[in-house]
């Protein structure tokens, strides 16, 4: 019998990692493995997972870029290969933020890898807020609702009804065959999960020319606060996610699609920052300018 493959897409921020954590509680009984896609050079969502006690045995990380791309590509076929042995049942891809997995399929078909997993659904989490502002002017995000089987408008918490009205018109007007559903704290019902059928693409919307800019801060920090600040002033910034060092203690600071945050906790990762292709040099030069940040590494 094939294993049950499930693609988690969405943008930078939609909420994927919560959505996961939920999915696995959800999944209790079954036998379940995981394979995280961080954008990052250092994953940071498996540190999250672990702190929830999942099990390091059924997740498996790749960093560095999308896996749906040239550059990964080899790494999730080898990965993929390799959970092809293990025992569970179904197995969950947390794609990229900026990954586009409308040619799974055919990965799949020409590695050989159908023959082991049955594709099942491609759940696209969209925040009605983030995704919606950044969708005209990124093509991954029309794209991974273009290959999706399902879209989940994330973080109706907190969206008010006019935010989750904007955001359903615009998946209709890309997909208006496409179901949408409603997920509030990130709680979504696999059983009762309505679906198109996958959709094949010969190509990825990944490749190296569409590859975004990405760097880690490697020095301590002089304020989590005037970090933060500067990274909001500046639209360049698509994503903020991992650890800072400061004089006041360590922090983990991730943006939520309309603000960035810190809180404490314990994990060794470091923060990575994803922005627009061509920007980081400046965002960094800021930095050091304003005596923010000593060093970081692109």
């Amino acid at each position: 019998m094939r294993k049950e493959l499930i693609i988690l897409s969405g943008f930078l921020g939609s909420g994927k990692t919560t959505v996961l954590r939920n999915l696995l509680k959800l999944c209790a009984t079954r036998k379940v493995a995981v394979l995280l896609n961080d954008f990052g050079e250092i994953p940071v969502d498996g540190a999250i997972l672990r702190q929830d006690g999942v099990d390091n045995g059924m997740v498996v990380e790749i960093g560095g870029g999308s896996v749906f791309c040239a550059c990964l590509r080899e790494s999730f076929v080898t990965s993929m290969i390799e959970m092809s042995k293990r025992e569970e049942d179904l197995v969950i891809v947390e794609a990229s933020g900026m990954s586009d997995p409308s040619s799974i399929d055919k990965m799949l078909s020409l590695s050989g890898l159908d023959k082991f997993f049955d594709h099942t659904s491609t759940i696209c989490l969209f925040d009605p807020v983030k995704s919606l502002k950044l969708a005209s002017v990124l093509e991954v995000i029309p794209r991974q609702l273009a290959s999706a089987t399902v879209a989940v408008i994330t973080k109706c918490d907190l969206a008010d009804a006019i935010e989750i009205n904007k955001a359903k018109d615009y998946i209709s007007s890309k997909q208006p065959d496409l179901p949408v559903i409603l997920s509030y704290n990130g709680q979504i019902a696999l059983d009762t999960l309505p679906k198109r059928a996958c959709k094949a693409f010969a190509f990825s919307f990944n490749t190296p020319e569409t590859r975004p800019d990405s760097f880690v801060i490697t020095s301590k920090v002089s304020s989590a606060e005037e970090l933060i600040a500067v990274l909001e002033a500046h639209e360049e910034v698509l994503r903020v996610k991992g650890m800072v060092n400061t004089d006041n203690g360590s922090w983990f600071i991730s943006d939520t699609g309309r603000t960035i945050e810190k809180r404490t906790a314990d994990m060794d990762v470091p923060l990575t920052v994803i922005c627009m292709q061509g920007t980081s040099k400046k965002i960094i030069n800021i930095l050091q300018d304003k005596n923010i940040v000593l060093s970081a590494k692109e």
